[in-house]
């Protein structure tokens, strides 16, 4: 694997913790933490398959504009300058002025520049989320792995603003396909907006993704096996459009290993109808549609689900149904009517908080022979295990490093209903 310098801010930024560690030992370690995470439920090791790319990796990054700190405290009616970046590690109250970023998006390195050098003059103010008070907010940069796009939004508080000077900075440094502003009034420091506003170029970008299939059951436990494997086995390829608010996995390369592993599981399993819950866009659910019947996507947000419906349209899948509604809610209204259809099987990937207690219980009682939970937090996954296990059992435990340099890693748990037969 290769592996280059750190980054200038290693060590003070609160985003990377392991970048001076061979990334074998950092994958190493993600796999004994797992290990030992899951030993009260799963009697083995934990294969991490590893990432494709260890550097800009990440399609999206959102530094903040923030009032600078300072150590002793500035005398009275100083008037704070205004900083871009991310957090200081171990003090997320501290900004920290960011110039790079080794993990993020190709180039940031130059946006960072010429946003400074446009703000700066300006005298624009960075949101105090202390006082409430502030012009700037977030700085969401975007790109698409395998297409080269790139999206840039400028999220605000309401306020008139010249916008020209803005887009020529970031055309000239960093080439986007699409510019926005946005307008956001709530009080959160959260890069998301009440208002979009096209300044340049194209609504959307594009993203594509190759999924590879691991073939065989044989391979679960031999990552090297896995990876020689996919890259013959059967699979497809798909494409995204990308909206500036929508959610879509952080490491795109990486995410093509994760679906393919995802749709290698289906094929086994062999249901005829496939449910996605938290479905987001339709990533998972694409990757798998044509080896089942039909796939319910369910997905709380309006936009993601738009999205997908779109994507579905742009790759020619039409057994694809988007549903909106919140999961917990979905399961209700599934056990009201009479559960799952006969042969199906459950897919669960949701945010970083997991499951809600009801949506437990509820799928738990509609008990779907087959489920696969795909988890990003993986100490949230553990917490959640004894809910499952007293109408499941453990059958499969392994993970996809998605965010090299950090902590995290993306777990996936195959949960068989008790009664039913193993997995072949």
């Amino acid at each position: 694997m290769n592996q280059t310098d750190p980054c200038m801010h290693y060590g003070r930024c609160g985003g990377c913790a392991a970048q001076d560690i061979p990334y074998e030992k950092q994958v190493a370690n993600k796999a004994e933490v797992l290990r030992a995470l899951f030993a009260p439920f799963w009697d083995g090791p934990i294969d991490v398959m590893p990432s494709p790319v260890l550097w800009r990796y990440r399609n999206k990054i959102d530094p903040v504009f923030s009032p600078k700190r300072y150590e002793a405290p500035p005398p009275p009616g100083f008037v704070r300058e205004t900083v871009l970046g991310f957090k200081e590690k171990g003090r997320w109250s501290w900004p920290l002025e960011t110039n790079e970023c080794k993990i993020g998006p190709a180039g940031v390195n130059r946006l960072f520049a010429a946003v400074n050098a446009w703000h700066k003059p300006l005298g624009l103010t960075g949101f105090d989320t202390r006082r409430q008070e502030g012009f700037l907010r977030a700085l969401l940069v975007r790109d698409a792995k395998r297409t080269g796009q790139r999206m840039v939004v400028l999220i605000t508080s309401p306020g008139d603003l010249d916008t020209a000077p803005f887009v020529e900075a970031v055309r000239e440094s960093f080439q986007a396909d699409s510019i926005y502003r946005g307008i956001f009034s709530g009080g959160a420091e959260v890069a998301t907006a009440d208002e979009l506003e096209l300044l340049y170029g194209t609504p959307t970008i594009e993203e594509t993704l190759v999924i590879r299939e691991e073939p065989s059951r044989g391979t679960w436990h031999d990552p090297a096996a896995a990876l020689a494997a996919m890259q013959d086995a059967n699979g497809c390829s798909l494409s995204f459009r990308i909206s500036p608010l929508s959610f879509f996995q952080t490491n795109p390369l990486g995410a093509e290993r994760l679906y393919g592993l995802i749709r290698a599981w289906v094929r086994r399993v062999a249901p005829d109808d496939l449910y996605d819950l938290f479905g987001g866009m339709g990533g998972i659910a694409f990757s798998c549609a044509n080896l089942v019947r039909k796939v319910w996507s369910v997905e709380n947000v309006a936009a993601a689900s738009e999205d997908g419906r779109h994507n579905a349209a742009v790759n020619g899948i039409g057994n694809v149904e988007f549903i909106t509604d919140e999961v917990k809610n979905y399961l209700r209204d599934r056990l009201t009517a009479g559960g799952f259809t006969g042969n199906a099987a459950v897919v669960l990937d949701p945010p970083r908080s997991g499951m809600n207690p009801k949506a437990i219980r509820r799928l738990v009682e509609l008990r779907p022979p087959r489920v696969l939970y795909v988890s990003c937090n993986p100490k949230v996954l553990a917490g959640e295990m004894p809910g499952y296990l007293e109408a499941y059992r453990l059958e499969g435990v392994r993970a996809v490093d998605m965010f090299p340099h950090t902590p995290h890693v993306e777990v996936l748990a195959e949960l068989v209903a008790r009664g039913e037969s193993p997995i072949a």
